[in-house]
This record gives C-alpha cells, sequence and structure tokens, in this order.
C-alpha cells in the first residue's frame, strides 16, 4: 500500500505539490492579503531582478505582478499586459492600474490622477472598437482625429479626448459609445479605451 502511494505521488507533478504563498499588498489603502504560487512562471517573468532582490517597500510583500492580477480578474497575462499599476507614494498603496509604460516596479513611468474601468460592454462591442485598429501589433495610425494602437496581446488602445473618442466608438458600436458616454468620460480631457480579451476599459485623466 505504501508503494502504491509512493507511485501516485511520484506522477503528480512538483508544480501540484507546491504550497500557495501567502502576501499582503495594499489597495486604495487597504491592506488585502493574497496567494500565489512560488514557482508560477509568469510572475517570475514580470518581475525585475530589482524587485526581486529589494521588494517593493513597507508593508507590501507582494510581487507587483500578482497585485496587478488582483486588480484584473478577468484578464489573462497576455492582455494585462498594456496596463501599469496607479502607485501613490504619500499613502504608500496602489490606487489602480491604468494603460501605460512601466517602471521595474510594473507601476505607471508616467503618474496619471486617473485609472482604468471596465465598462459594461458586449463581447461584439470589443470586438466593433479593435476593428477601428485593424493593423499588426505595434504598429499606430489616426482614427478620426484618435490615435489608434495595437498592442501585444490583442489590446487596441484609441486614446484622444473624451468627447472624440467616445464619437468615434459610437460610430462603430452603438452600444460601446452610449457605455463610454459617462460624465466621467466626455469631461476628462485626456481618454484612452482599451479593447482587450471581450471587454472594453475606460482609462480617464
Amino acid at each position: 500500500m505504501i508503494r502504491i502511494l509512493a507511485f501516485l505521488l511520484f506522477l503528480i507533478p512538483v508544480s501540484a505539490l507546491a504550497e500557495a504563498q501567502s502576501c499582503t499588498t495594499s489597495v486604495g489603502g487597504q491592506r488585502v492579503s493574497l496567494f500565489y504560487e512560488p514557482d508560477d512562471e509568469q510572475v517570475g517573468a514580470n518581475q525585475t531582478r530589482r524587485e526581486a532582490w529589494l521588494g517593493v517597500g513597507g508593508e507590501i510583500d507582494c510581487p507587483s505582478y500578482v497585485t496587478l492580477r488582483h486588480l484584473t480578474p478577468d484578464l489573462t497575462d497576455d492582455q494585462r499586459q498594456p496596463f501599469c499599476l496607479q502607485w501613490e507614494k504619500e499613502g504608500s498603496t496602489y490606487a489602480g492600474y491604468a494603460e501605460g509604460a512601466r517602471d521595474a516596479y510594473l507601476r505607471c513611468r508616467t503618474p496619471r490622477r486617473g485609472f482604468c474601468e471596465r465598462v459594461n460592454t458586449s463581447v461584439q462591442s470589443s470586438m466593433a472598437v479593435a476593428g477601428l485598429a485593424d493593423a499588426p501589433a505595434g504598429s499606430e495610425g489616426v482614427v478620426h482625429g484618435v490615435q489608434a494602437v495595437t498592442r501585444p496581446g490583442g489590446a487596441v488602445v484609441l486614446s484622444g479626448a473624451g468627447a472624440a473618442v467616445q464619437q468615434t466608438i459610437a460610430g462603430a458600436s452603438t452600444t460601446a459609445g452610449a457605455a463610454l458616454a459617462t460624465p466621467i468620460g466626455l469631461a476628462a480631457a485626456a481618454v484612452s479605451v482599451v479593447a482587450v480579451g471581450g471587454a472594453v476599459y475606460l482609462c480617464h485623466e
């Protein structure tokens, strides 16, 4: 019997036997306890040497990517690549996530006052928005005065003035256009709309 159990354990992958590790992060000034696999390849791939050696700092001991995963649960590892973490230095806490370039800690290189939030649209609406920039990853273009950029992971980012972005999207999808016609979206001086993973995210400043 013991030999049978030992044989069965041998067949189980080592990763399945590894215990999830707990860690602490801070979002909006609130401490949050999370769990992750220490040997997760994606966590390691998105962790710079600086963070691995020095950590995030303060009471936060979660790898930055674990926090980003927590804030974007509906996305895959590839789909969340366009996003960075919004960091509030005064409170030593994450304010949310935004679209933009990352620093060594996955924080936004250009801090913004706004952040991204998912809007209530359909998969068809997301595809319509993505169709406004039908081009290879890394390419850029201008659609009716709105900048369109295709990012790795299948994300399409439309950027410009709030009203201009909303009008452009409404031309492709009335449903998505209506969902983005929020007081915050239209009043914002600068807006980015990210279509990825069958969802649409509104990022405003």
